[in-house]
């Protein structure tokens, strides 16, 4: 591992020991690092591949597992939209999207579990077009959160003429099918989606965000302090500054003797000691801000949510990029069962 992230994962380790995610579940912070000089550019694809959460198959188990799981028709019309596909895409890879495999700490407590995905999961496809944008389509989540709109991939202002054809071969195929999900009796499951980008690193994080299955927000959104803390301490902060201003001007007034100046001194103490209290109060959220902001860049924070029966299960996973291009990951989970 390279010195600069090891020095990162060690930091990040010691900061989050015994501390707890306490939106709901109160569950503990797991730090992951990744090495691109063993894993690759970090996308995604590969980090959710890494942990099982995509499952990959070739087009012969991808048939034979919905062969054994879907009706007859529903199983033809799978049958018709991988030869459509693998006639008219380059680099063809066919998922199954699942819940992550989780470190055990937070796998204890976490109300979902990877096997009631089965062994087919959901099915998540991508492709390349004979134009060389990026084709993805898979089964959408019936309720979704939305990603802040920083991070959101925006749909193509024009397509090629020949994508936009296949795009609706591909939807006038998969508007016919009624997948049956094995997790259909916890997670509640729409039609396909298909998304349209113009490289792999975007095609699956898009196609996850329009299936309902990511949400991407700034890592301060993860980061949580008391919902107050943050316009407690700038209002701290600020008053402490104005006092600060008025004690200058009295001093070169020469008022250091009056009610006014001692008035004014009290003040500004009884200000600095609750700005303190509440730095201390939030010390652990305000160092883990302050870790994210100093020592990584391109923060931000992927939520993998499943909706069952109406509540979020939802794993957290915080990154940020080291200065040496490796990525450090905080992951952790919360649930509003």
């Amino acid at each position: 591992m390279k010195s600069q992230t090891e020095q990162i994962v060690t930091t990040l380790q010691e900061l989050t020991k015994d501390e707890l995610y306490s939106l709901v579940g109160d569950a503990p912070y797991i730090v992951i690092p990744w090495e691109v000089e063993d894993k690759g550019p970090f996308s995604v694809e590969r980090f959710l591949v890494d942990n099982t959460g995509l499952m990959p198959f070739t087009p012969e188990e991808f048939l034979s597992q919905i062969r054994a799981t879907q009706s007859q028709p529903v199983s033809a019309h799978y049958q018709n939209l991988i030869a459509l596909l693998q006639a008219n895409l380059s680099e063809l890879t066919i998922y199954g999207y699942r819940l992550p495999t989780l470190p055990e700490d937070l796998e204890e407590e976490f109300p979902i579990q990877q096997s009631i995905f089965g062994s087919l999961g959901i099915p998540m496809l991508i492709g390349s077009s004979t134009a060389g944008e990026w084709i993805g389509l898979g089964i959408k989540q019936t309720w979704r959160c939305n990603s802040s709109p920083e991070f959101m991939i925006p749909d193509l202002e024009s397509v090629q003429d020949n994508t936009a054809a296949l795009v609706e071969q591909i939807q006038s195929i998969t508007n016919q099918i009624t997948h049956q999900a094995q997790a259909e009796e916890e997670l509640s499951f729409g039609g396909f989606e298909v998304v349209i980008t113009t490289s792999r690193h975007e095609v699956m994080q898009k196609l996850l965000d329009t299936t309902g299955f990511l949400e991407i927000s700034e890592i301060n959104e993860f980061i949580r302090v008391r919902d107050d803390y943050g316009n407690e301490i700038e209002e701290y902060q600020e008053t402490i500054a104005q006092l600060e201003q008025e004690l200058v001007k009295l001093e070169e007034e020469g008022d250091l003797s009056t009610e006014e100046y001692q008035e004014v001194q009290e003040e500004l103490s009884e200000e600095r000691s609750g700005l303190e209290e509440i730095q201390i109060e939030c010390k652990f959220e305000l160092d883990l801000r302050n870790l994210f902001a100093t020592q990584l860049v391109n923060s931000k924070t992927y939520h993998l949510n499943f909706n069952l029966s109406g509540e979020w299960c939802t794993v957290h996973y915080a990154l940020g990029e080291t200065h040496d291009q490796d990525w450090v990951v905080v992951a952790t989970s919360s649930y509003t069962l």
